[in-house]
């Protein structure tokens, strides 16, 4: 079992890196002001609400709440203890910890999931082995040299194969496999009988990895076609594995994708493999199936682009379609389309004409998804016919509604207007009005549905949040200028009879006092490790947020004490009395009715003075 992690040594770690630098593993974050903002990852958002300050080297969600320091983060995104975080931390910062402090325990898997990872591991290096040093992996191994697999692709990606002899069950048996987790696993398929069986066999062996590259599942590939059995076989959904969530290649691509903010999503693995070996480091796939909102929303936090390069046949051209349509509705990441000429898959343009070129040309700007569409929807139309040529149009005008930019809708309708010798400006008004009928539309659904007209967009915008009453206010803003300036803190202390109405607060306030004892100045960083609980850790957080003014008045600090001290009691008895006074109403009891609203005329007078 491992040691505690003493506190100078988690003070050296945290110290060790950049907030900025661990979250930006993560998270795609842009400047703005003093901090710098990104999609949450911990909830589903359009609008970048999460804010990473570097100074204070803490991060902040003003929709969700969450808040903390670097290890909370890693807490937070990964499902980690407090020690395995810091040991992640340290691992990022070049700091050696003493083994003591280090368990080989994963938390972020519970032992049900770390088990099912065990046993995949062990199956991917026997599959491994087979297909490089065996006679069984013979024929596999010679189909994925011609095809261009280079021994070095085998070792990055795992590559493997699975015969036909039932093997992997007799491996785990002689390693005493437990009946229950092999039948969980995905690995195997149930006979009626209740046997087991390889559910893999005669398959070149894909392993997927998740975002820690563990590996949580596999898609395995016949070498040969056989009648009734389907190309691509994935793994089941298990406790590890869903395959909406998982993107091929992620884990090793992701670090690529945030420094240039691109992603390009190939259509299978083998392209994504090609890619790779030819330099194109930020190539990812999907698991064989369409994308899913999951997949965009883990792909928008990273990037702000996706170039989709998928086959130039009829059915690369509708799954691009498909794509395109699902990316824009679920997120406002920008959309390209690269084709490979004559329908070349990566692998043979390298052959053609060198890894340079394929570079070169992975790394152009792509078609736009406007573009890309407005030639999709000519398919099966017959131009040259007026019904389809004006279904075309009216297809074509919708799409360019729907665009944001008016400098790419008149860009189309030039397009539109020189190749059909209609006049632009007709075209413009039939454009105009489907917008008003759409918007007409959107406001008798808000209507009908009592919804509330959304607030204008900007860099932060957060869920509808009840509105702070003045004590609050006071109190928030005291304590973060408490906690920040030593002359307020003293202000503070010397009024002994003063504490926060706030529970929460006044905990933090508390806490803060034994912090500063030990400590010379206030490190908003280190007290969050000091605090340990999550909720005052989010609290902490959120004073740090306020965009306090920096020339404070002790006027001021007065007043929020004064608001603090005398309103808040006053606020406090006000309630009691208008409750008191609605249940004498409620009785019928006049005499009391009378009394109570005396008292209640007397105390707002009381709180106008105040």
């Amino acid at each position: 079992m491992a040691k505690p992690i003493p506190e100078d040594v988690i003070d050296e770690v945290r110290t060790s890196v950049d907030i900025v630098d661990v979250v930006s593993r993560h998270v795609q974050l842009k400047k703005a002001g003093k901090n710098l903002f990104g999609i949450c990852p911990f909830h589903d958002e359009k609008t970048p609400s999460f804010s990473v300050s570097e100074d204070k080297q803490i991060f902040h969600c003003f929709s969700c709440g969450r808040g903390g320091n670097v290890f909370k983060f890693l807490m937070d995104l990964e499902h980690v203890s407090f020690p395995d975080a810091v040991r992640e931390v340290a691992e990022f910062g070049h700091v050696e910890l003493d083994k003591a402090y280090i368990s080989n325990h994963k938390a972020q898997y519970t032992d049900t999931q770390s088990g099912l990872i065990d046993m995949y591991e062990r199956a991917q290096q026997l599959y491994s082995h087979i297909l490089k040093n065996t006679e069984m992996g013979h024929d596999a191994l010679q189909y994925l040299t011609e095809r261009g697999i280079t021994t070095e692709d085998i070792d990055t990606f795992g590559l493997g194969f699975a015969p036909d002899d039932q093997i992997l069950q007799s491996y785990f048996n002689e390693q005493d496999g437990q009946y229950d987790q092999l039948r969980t696993s995905g690995l195997f398929i149930e006979r009626q009988s209740g046997d087991l069986a390889d559910r893999f066999t005669n398959r070149i062996m894909f392993p997927i990895r998740d975002s820690n590259g563990r590996v949580i599942a596999f898609s395995g590939r016949l070498v040969e076609k056989v009648e009734g059995q389907p190309k691509y076989l994935n793994s089941p959904e298990t406790p590890i594995f869903n395959k909406g969530t998982v993107l091929y290649n992620l884990d090793l691509a992701r670090s690529t994708i945030l420094q240039e903010h691109r992603a390009i999503l190939f259509e299978g693995f083998m392209d994504v493999i090609a890619a790779h070996r030819a330099g194109v480091m930020n190539a990812i796939a999907s698991m064989g199936t369409s994308l899913t909102n999951q997949q965009v929303n883990m792909l928008e936090r990273i990037s702000n682009q996706i170039t989709i390069c998928y086959d130039g046949d009829s059915a690369g051209q509708n799954a691009i379609a498909r794509a395109i349509g699902l990316i824009e509705t679920n997120s406002k990441i920008k959309i390209s389309v690269i084709f490979i000429p004559n329908q070349q898959d990566p692998d043979e343009y390298v052959k053609n004409h060198g890894k340079d070129e394929f570079i070169n040309l992975m790394s152009q700007t792509g078609e736009s998804s406007t573009s890309f569409l407005l030639k999709f929807d000519r398919t099966g139309l017959n131009l040259d016919n007026e019904t389809d040529l004006l279904e075309y149009l009216q297809k074509a005008l919708g799409r360019l509604a729907n665009l944001g930019s008016n400098v790419e809708q008149d860009l189309y309708l030039n397009q539109l207007s020189d190749e059909f010798k209609i006049d632009k400006d007709d075209l413009r008004m039939q454009m105009r009005g489907m917008q008003a009928d759409r918007i007409a539309k959107k406001n008798d659904r808000r209507i009908y549905q009592n919804v509330p007209e959304p607030e204008s967009p900007g860099l932060v915008q957060t869920k509808q949040q009840p509105k702070k009453g003045s004590i609050e206010v006071a109190e928030q803003h005291l304590l973060a200028l408490a906690l920040n300036n030593h002359d307020v803190w003293l202000r503070l202390e010397a009024k002994t009879d003063f504490y926060f109405r706030d529970e929460q607060y006044q905990t933090v306030y508390m806490l803060a006092a034994g912090y500063l004892e030990n400590h010379s100045s206030y490190n908003p960083a280190d007290f969050m490790d000091y605090l340990k609980e999550p909720n005052l850790q989010s609290i902490v957080a959120n004073l740090e947020s306020i965009d306090m003014n920096e020339d404070i008045s002790m006027d001021a600090v007065d007043d929020y004490i004064n608001i603090i001290s005398n309103f808040a009691p006053l606020e406090s008895k006000i309630i009691q009395v208008q409750k008191d006074l609605n249940e004498a109403v409620r009785l019928g009891n006049k005499g009391l009715q009378q009394e109570l609203t005396v008292q209640l005329v007397n105390l707002f007078k009381q709180k106008q003075q105040v």
